[in-house]
């Protein structure tokens, strides 16, 4: 068994790229500055739903669940909206509009599937641990919910676009086979493995508990409509399983999960399949500048 425990974002780095991994993890090369616009976007409704689960009990009413969200939500855009992050004042307004309508519907009173996951909460920010196949891994789960009949997981999102669906599947084993280049649904793959896996582990889970984990993308929806005075924004939030997808990809998630663990642990950091990469994952890479390997067939030519 290998002593290093790694995160889904580590697997799916190595996923995206060996190279891309030595670059970013192995050697610790800084990468130009990018907006934190949504970076900070997601710390806000993730702190959000987090203190509004911390604060909930069982039987509080669904009323009094929606008012602390949004009182929470203002406080955190306060402290986590940066004006430079934004083209102009409007723009980060109606950011906050967008955002805070998103809180909004998940916390609704009247049925938000906010409600009882605030109500149900186990824990929040949980760090899960596990093996799979002797590879260490862990995470950190959103939020875990007692169901009726277990616990169902949850990863919160600012949409599930380009998630992993029962539709798209199979192009995991496509990834795997070299045939296919699928990193964001192979990270899909690794978290899920990581949360069901890891959330076994933990003091509140018992046996002959289902073991469920879902995406939640908190804009999924999102329309906008001019009004007499502005605007109005509405956002409709829902998950997106992958619990099934575990269980009927079982092999081939676990053979990705030791190919990306093995080749991260034994220091296999050269580009296969090269041509795959090279068309898939350059254009977008931090490193493609500094990149021997990206260039080193240019220089050939």
């Amino acid at each position: 068994m290998s002593s290093a425990s790694l995160s889904p974002s580590r697997l799916a780095t190595y996923a995206t790229c060996p190279r891309q991994y030595d670059y970013r993890y192995a050697q610790g090369v800084n990468t130009p500055d990018r907006s934190d616009l949504y970076l900070n976007q997601g710390t806000i409704y993730h702190e959000t739903i987090e203190d509004v689960c911390d604060a909930t009990d069982r039987d509080d009413d669904p009323r009094a669940i929606s008012d602390r969200a949004m009182r929470t939500f203002d406080a955190k855009w306060d402290e986590h909206s940066a004006p430079d992050d934004y083209e102009s004042a409007a723009h980060r307004e109606y950011q906050r509009a967008e955002n805070r309508a998103a809180v909004e519907s998940f916390f609704d009173p009247d049925g938000g599937d906010g409600i009882e996951h605030a109500r149900r909460s186990l824990a929040t920010e949980c760090r899960v641990e596990c093996e799979v196949d002797g590879r260490e891994l862990h995470g950190k789960a959103d939020n875990v919910v007692r169901t009726a009949d277990g616990l169902h997981v949850f990863d919160y999102k600012r949409t599930t676009r380009g998630v992993l669906s029962s539709g798209t599947a199979e192009y995991l084993g496509a990834h795997l086979d070299g045939e296919a280049h699928e990193p964001k649904r192979v990270r899909n793959a690794f978290q899920t493995a990581t949360y069901v896996e890891g959330v076994k582990n933990e003091p509140f889970y018992e046996d002959g508990m289902d073991v469920r984990f879902s995406f939640y993308g908190l804009l999924n929806s999102t329309s906008f409509e001019s009004t007499p005075d502005g605007y109005e924004v509405s956002v409709r939030g829902y998950p997106r399983e992958t619990t099934g997808i575990y269980e009927a990809q079982s092999d081939t998630i676990r053979a990705l999960i030791r190919a990306a663990h093995d080749g991260i642990t034994g220091d296999a950091f050269e580009p296969e399949p090269f041509d795959l990469i090279t068309e898939e994952a350059c254009p977008d890479c931090d490193y493609r500048e500094m990149c021997a390997d990206r260039l080193s067939p240019e220089v050939r030519r």
